[in-house]
């Protein structure tokens, strides 16, 4: 790959400690939080500097700047899996992302191969062009409230649940035709990428990387005696969807963490299903 006659965009983390002014006097007497702000700095600087030292042209951006990302094919992302998770939910399949993890012993970074140590060894396969990589398929979303109508696209999970963590979730489920009603703590779904994540930790399976099948589970579901619940969880084969509506004068969706979210109040509905896009992740 001729990268120099590639745009790219560095897209990077601001830690918790320069985006919070209010709590930045109480940060700083936390050790945790400037060691985070010292490797998050650090890193950056690294990469910038491999960068350069090669000739390399790129555009540097901050979460969560709006960026068109149609003026670039290459994304290198600096931070934790919440920067790559937003450059992935704009890129589309002709960008390659490679996420470089800023703070290893802060961040999971399951979605990030690559350190500040070792981000110019992948940046030479990049430039040789023998670079493993994976294709991730999305979610895709298609949110319908109060007669209007939301399509957005992610890459890890949803989260389906009542405003108030406390609350309790009320919703029916609807997949391949069979529909049952709710009370639980929320539910997941994710795709086969997100399957690491909040969807292992929930009691789901982890899903083969580049799977395009989708996945969901209910959290802490309900049970009396009266009730006898078939859709617990499991494993569907794109194309398949489900569909969730709300019970909840206060319901919430979240997407890839809990940055982006939306109300999911009475009678709104939300079908989710595999996506045939998918970004190139650079793996190894």
């Amino acid at each position: 790959m001729a990268i120099k006659q590639h745009r790219i965009l560095l897209l990077c983390k601001r830690s918790s400690l320069s985006l919070s002014r209010r709590h930045a006097p109480v940060l700083k007497n936390m050790p945790r939080f400037k060691d985070n702000h010292l490797a998050n700095r650090q890193s950056q600087a690294a990469v910038e500097k491999v960068l350069r030292n090669r000739n390399i042209p790129f555009d540097k951006k901050h979460r969560p700047d709006t960026i068109d990302y149609s003026r670039y094919s290459i994304v290198i992302t600096v931070g934790g899996d919440g920067t790559f998770l937003q450059a992935a939910r704009q890129a589309g399949g002709k960008h390659l992302l490679l996420g470089v993890n800023s703070d290893p012993d802060w961040s999971v970074g399951q979605f990030c191969r690559a350190n500040a140590r070792n981000f110019h060894h992948f940046l030479e396969r990049i430039l040789a062009g023998n670079a493993e990589i994976k294709k991730l398929y999305k979610l895709a979303l298609r949110l319908t409230a109060a007669g209007r109508r939301l399509d957005i696209e992610c890459l890890n999970d949803i989260l389906v649940c009542h405003a108030n963590p406390a609350g309790m979730s009320r919703y029916a489920i609807t997949i391949n035709g069979h529909s049952e009603e709710h009370r639980s703590s929320g539910i997941w779904i994710s795709s086969a990428a997100g399957s690491t994540g909040a969807m292992l930790s929930a009691g789901g399976k982890i899903l083969p990387l580049e799977s395009r099948d989708i996945q969901y589970r209910p959290r802490e579901l309900y049970h009396t005696r009266h009730e006898k619940y078939s859709l617990t969880g499991g494993v569907l084969a794109s194309p398949a969807s489900i569909l969730v509506r709300s019970h909840m004068p206060h319901g919430k969706i979240f997407v890839d963490g809990s940055h982006v979210k939306f109300p999911f109040t009475y009678n709104s509905t939300a079908l989710i299903s595999a996506s045939s896009r998918f970004v190139q992740l650079v793996h190894a």
